[in-house]
């Protein structure tokens, strides 16, 4: 409670600096706008702002569902040989290497300038951190577990569903945290090389018009979209994750 108070008078603190600031320069209203006129304009242009929510919002989700389901099947995978980690684990790694937002041109050449090439972006920026996340996760798990899942001659699939997604779980839920604003970004930065609506656009077109306020409600619905994605995570953590969530707070 105390901490969401200390929140609430930084956040009005920093409004206020900011419209102060913006009445004293007028540059720097060109640039930024200030919070009442990002505010007014919200108000005339709430359809338009909150049809771009939407299909960003639509994009995000899609993309970080397929990266999760991708994911955990590449695992699940690789768990029916421990060795073919030792193959892919690797190549994840390099993979990274590549700047994977200049990927976005590629995917609206090959899946064209609709929701596919922004879902396949979404999605490939997602992939990686839970990949590398799980991935850590199983072979963090001691090798007294194994030990004792191979005396009782336990199957792969029974040690899939009993020991490693089990106590993989704090690293799964690492991973989904961090892909879970990264979806956003993949969005909205695959909507920055062409699209017909959403906040990726707005932000591109904000930038040629150097319509200020468009780019403040943007940036602001932008962030407040991949809070919301962290959110449902972290709560769905807190109901699944209470025996490690617990033990942390000991």
């Amino acid at each position: 409670m105390k901490k969401a108070i200390l929140y609430t008078i930084i956040t009005l603190l920093l409004l206020l600096c900011w419209q102060f600031a913006t009445f004293e320069n007028n540059n720097l209203k060109l640039l930024i706008s200030n919070p009442s006129q990002s505010f007014q304009y919200f108000q005339s242009h709430s359809s338009l702002i909150f049809e771009s929510v939407g299909f960003t919002a639509y994009e995000s989700l899609s993309g970080f569902l397929i990266a999760i389901l991708f994911s955990f099947v590449l695992v699940f995978i690789c768990l029916l040989n421990r060795k073919l980690f030792e193959f892919v684990l690797p190549i994840m790694i390099v993979s990274q290497v590549i700047p994977i937002v200049t990927l976005a041109p590629l995917f609206i050449v090959l899946l064209g300038i609709g929701l596919k090439s922004k879902i396949a972006m979404a999605s490939l920026m997602c992939f990686f951190p839970i990949f590398v996340n799980l991935a850590t996760g199983v072979n963090s798990i001691e090798k007294n577990y194994h030990n004792l899942f191979n005396i009782y001659n336990a199957s792969p699939s029974v040690k899939i569903k009993r020991l490693y997604f089990p106590l993989a779980t704090p690293y799964i839920f690492s991973g989904l945290k961090v892909s879970s604003t990264l979806a956003v970004v993949g969005a909205i930065v695959a909507e920055f090389n062409g699209a017909e609506v959403g906040l990726g656009k707005n932000l591109f077109l904000a930038a040629k018009r150097l319509d200020a306020e468009l780019m403040i409600n943007s940036i602001f619905f932008g962030c407040l979209l991949g809070g919301l994605f962290y959110i449902i995570v972290f709560l769905i953590e807190k109901r699944i994750g209470k025996w490690y969530i617990n033990n942390q707070k000991q």
